[in-house]
């Protein structure tokens, strides 16, 4: 070996090493001047740093200081600290969406920037190009090593994402399971929310549903009765969102809320615009919610709100007359029972009235069953017209309406009941209905000791004893029609004769 290049390359190692140690000073000026390269050549990352505050010349000036570091020779290089720092950038840029190839360009740019900070001082210096030679031959490994250990973290955390993404489809799957084997609004309610929770792995949630302008508890998981009331005021249905994102691929609008004591989610349960409900989940421990976390509260809450607003439909089926949307027979005998059991209770007083549709057969068989059905719906409307709201209206059987009149006695559910008759009546009229459409009425009130089949069996009666009455009184007036007529006619004659 030539002992003239052995001197001039221990002299190489040791003024390169020296500059590293007293450059370390101006790191920050060249940070400052290395950003803006980066600025030119990579402005998503500046932008994204003004966005979320982040110190880019100190990030950068950190990087050159490592850079510097590493061509030392008077100390142990801390390359597990190295590593490990490049490793979290990495993890960092990814989480923030930041392409990986901008992140080597930008690495590129901190070690030209050190190469410039090393090259100043020795400019027109002896050995000049053999300490940039090995400057460069360096910093090229050290480079390389950093880039590695960057693109490990980035792929880090697309391989968690991955991995969280895959739970969160598994979750999502599981929730639309659950939730369909179900058409029970309270059971829908309770296994979308925890089912939801497991999904995002919390601990504390709450669901409201919509009621026309308010909203009541549903379901609730992880919460004591008296922490209820402190949980909706603090991240509930009615409190200002700290932040919101509304994904075009989804109808339900999440929000980020954040009271002083939950970390939370809440999600606007929205069907063809309509809000059927809200839903809150969440942890009292540290979360940071990002972008992922809301795309999939705003999937999840989207397959709620189709689940709540099918049970809600078939919970009203359930209850409603299909024709006419009035309550039908078993809903009817439910709020029968339960008017009765109040009136007993605090001695109140309570009507039913029935209404029978006289001539639904001859309608039928004259004019179809469209005609019938008209006919059916038209003394529905009626009747929701002439009574109170707090009246419950049912069709319990084919031609047969009952109406229960709370707090309501005899005498004014008669007076009702001859609005009801007026009322089918005009609207017929007005309908310009082909065929006269009439009704029988039957009242009964309830008294103390008797259940809602006596009061059933009463009103049931007279109304019978009604259409008995005005059967009677039509064939009356069928009887007498001929002979009027014929004294019109004689009458009419007579006068003429006499004339």
């Amino acid at each position: 070996m030539n002992p003239g290049a052995e001197s001039g390359g221990s002299y190489a190692v040791d003024v390169l090493g020296t500059l590293a140690s007293g450059l370390g000073v101006d790191s920050m000026e060249s940070g400052r001047k290395a950003l803006e390269v980066v600025r030119a050549r990579s402005p998503e990352l500046v932008t994204l740093s003004e966005q979320t505050g982040e110190d880019l010349i100190t990030t950068s000036a950190e990087f050159i200081d490592m850079l510097l570091a590493s061509l030392r020779s008077d100390m142990e290089h801390p390359w597990a600290d190295f590593e490990q720092r490049s490793r979290d950038y990495g993890r960092l840029r990814a989480a923030q969406g930041l392409p990986l190839e901008s992140l080597i360009e930008v690495l590129a740019v901190y070690r030209r920037a050190t190469m410039e900070l090393l090259s100043r001082p020795i400019q027109g210096k002896p050995h000049y190009d053999e300490i940039i030679a090995l400057a460069q031959s360096r910093l090229e490994d050290v480079t390389e090593r950093l880039t590695t250990a960057i693109a490990r973290g980035y792929l880090d955390h697309i391989d968690e994402e991955h991995r969280a993404r895959e739970s969160e489809m598994y979750g999502l799957a599981a929730i639309v399971t659950a939730m369909g084997r179900s058409l029970d609004l309270m059971e829908t309610a309770e296994v979308a929310l925890v089912e939801s929770l497991a999904a995002l792995r919390l601990s504390t949630g709450a669901m409201w549903l919509r009621e026309r302008s308010s909203y009541k508890v549903a379901h609730t998981v992880g919460l004591d009765q008296d922490q209820v009331d402190q949980f909706s005021r603090q991240v509930g249905p009615h409190v200002k969102a700290s932040a919101s994102a509304i994904d075009g691929r989804s109808e339900s609008q999440v929000d980020r809320m954040a009271g002083p004591e939950w970390n939370a989610l809440r999600a606007h349960l929205r069907v063809r615009g309509r809000t059927v409900g809200m839903m809150t989940v969440g942890t009292m421990g540290d979360r940071v919610f990002g972008a992922s976390d809301l795309l999939f509260m705003a999937a999840v809450a989207d397959q709620v709100a189709i689940a709540v607003d099918r049970a809600r439909q078939f919970a009203s089926e359930a209850r409603t007359d299909h024709l006419t949307g009035l309550a039908n027979r078993r809903e009817f005998e439910r709020v029968m029972e339960r008017e009765v059991a109040l009136a007993e209770r605090h001695n109140r007083r309570l009507s039913l009235m029935m209404i029978d549709l006289d001539n639904l057969k001859r309608i039928n068989d004259r004019l179809g069953h469209s005609a019938g059905d008209g006919a059916l719906r038209l003394v529905a409307q009626q009747l929701l017209r002439v009574v109170r709201a707090s009246d419950v209206c049912a069709r319990v059987g084919g031609d047969e309406f009952a109406v229960a009149m709370p707090e309501t006695d005899i005498d004014r559910a008669r007076d009702v009941a001859t609005r009801l008759r007026r009322a089918v009546e005009h609207g017929a009229l007005g309908m310009r209905a082909p065929e006269h459409v009439e009704v029988s009425v039957g009242i009964a009130g309830w008294r103390g000791g008797n259940d809602w089949q006596a009061v059933y069996k009463a009103a049931d009666e007279d109304l019978y004893e009604d259409k008995r009455r005005r059967k009677t009184v039509t064939r009356w007036q069928q009887e007498d029609s001929p002979a009027l007529r014929i004294l019109g006619r004689s009458g009419g004659r007579r006068r003429a004769s006499g004339a």
